[in-house]
């Protein structure tokens, strides 16, 4: 949180100058800069690029269609949060705690969620674009990725239990190893060397080419 405070000035500075047109809370926008939490905050539309919010609590926080590309959130605190049409392209998800946290229609291109996790509820990812993106052994039991993009993601070894992948684009991905068992694929192409060493037991709508 150092590099946040340190900088805090400067961003503050570029990010007022949009004033009463903000969509966002400036007030709350103050308030991450300055400590790095904003637990709850109304930052929608908001432009963070490329900041180090590694280890941010942001909880509860509306982020939708807020400019967060390249940002570092590792280990950050989203539960709950709505990143709905988020830009989030090349940001660093690793280890972040995402229970409950509502990505529809974000775009992810390649970005990095491997061992994410969300134990007391699972995220949402319907409709949001996920092309290159890695889940390497993340946690993600029930997650929705209906109607996803996630040709060329990395999803070896992560923990998919039931999760909904109808419709989804699978080009390309890779779920070596996954545990993937009551998992739905109805509509979604896939081939079964995608699926190497995978766990597919009880999987629904699987229709390997």
């Amino acid at each position: 949180m150092r590099v946040i405070r340190t900088a805090c000035a400067a961003f503050f500075l570029v990010f007022l100058w949009a004033g009463p047109a903000a969509a966002f809370n400036e007030d709350d926008l103050g308030r991450l800069l300055l400590t790095g939490n904003c637990p709850a905050c109304d930052l929608q539309g908001a432009e963070l690029g490329a900041m180090n919010l590694a280890g941010a609590n942001l909880q509860g926080a509306n982020l939708a269609q807020a400019q967060l590309r390249g940002v570092d959130l590792t280990g950050a605190n989203l539960r709950s949060a709505n990143l709905e049409k988020a830009e989030l392209s090349s940001a660093v998800l690793r280890k972040a705690r995402i229970d409950s946290a509502h990505f529809l229609g974000a775009r992810l291109l390649g970005a990095d969620l491997q061992e994410t996790s969300a134990e007391a509820a699972p995220p949402v990812f319907s409709g949001a674009r996920l092309k290159g993106a890695r889940f390497d052994q993340a946690a993600l039991d029930a997650a929705d990725f209906r109607g996803a993009q996630l040709s060329g993601a990395n999803l070896d070894r992560a923990s998919l239990r039931g999760a909904d992948l109808r419709e989804a684009d699978l080009s390309g991905a890779s779920f070596v190893a996954a545990r993937l068992s009551k998992a739905d694929f109805t509509g979604a192409a896939i081939d079964s060397d995608q699926l190497r060493g995978a766990q597919v037991d009880q999987a629904r709508g699987l229709a390997l080419n």
